[in-house]
């Protein structure tokens, strides 16, 4: 346990969390225009539309998902609660997420603190379920097989623009 701590403390710091640490006085906000939200309020996050028969997802989908630790978000309060393409398209963006944060950071992804990491996965994970783009190109992807690398195009360039937030290249 102290070797793992030791280690943590001494590998290269690449890895940041956003904060108000970084943010210059042209950003910082005007004292007499305060914040309409409350600092510790979290961002809203773009929704995925609602797809196939509330329900449906199968037992095998809702193991996998659970082995996953997905929580299910309003209005479903179980993982039984969505389709069987709302399931696969979980299970599909999960796989793409974690492709896509390997391919940008070159494999330092599983170097970064726990928490770190899973903000960069649920981050990435709401940008592809929000849009149909990077949804498909998670479905495709993972139809055709997984290849690696991933192809690095407009798509994918949204992607990594949600892995660089988190992630900061030597």
């Amino acid at each position: 346990m102290v070797w793992h701590g030791l280690l943590w403390v001494l590998t290269p710091w690449r890895w940041f969390r956003r904060s108000s640490a970084g943010v210059t006085a042209a950003q910082a906000p005007v004292a007499n225009h305060p914040d309409p939200t409350p600092p510790d309020a979290q961002p809203a996050w773009r929704e995925m539309p609602r797809v196939g028969r509330a329900g449906s997802a199968t037992d095998e989908q809702v193991e996998a998902l659970m082995a996953l630790r997905l929580v299910p978000a309003p209005p479903c309060r179980d993982l039984h609660d969505y389709s069987t393409e709302e399931a696969q398209l979980f299970l599909d963006a999960i796989a793409y997420a974690r492709a896509v944060a390997a391919q940008v950071t070159g494999g330092e992804d599983e170097q970064a603190p726990p928490e770190v990491l899973t903000e960069l996965l649920n981050d990435l994970m709401a940008e592809i379920l929000a849009d149909e783009e990077l949804r498909a190109a998670a479905q495709r992807w993972v139809r055709n097989g997984s290849p690696r690398p991933l192809r690095e195009n407009t798509t994918f360039a949204k992607a990594r623009a949600v892995v660089l937030r988190y992630w900061q290249p030597a």
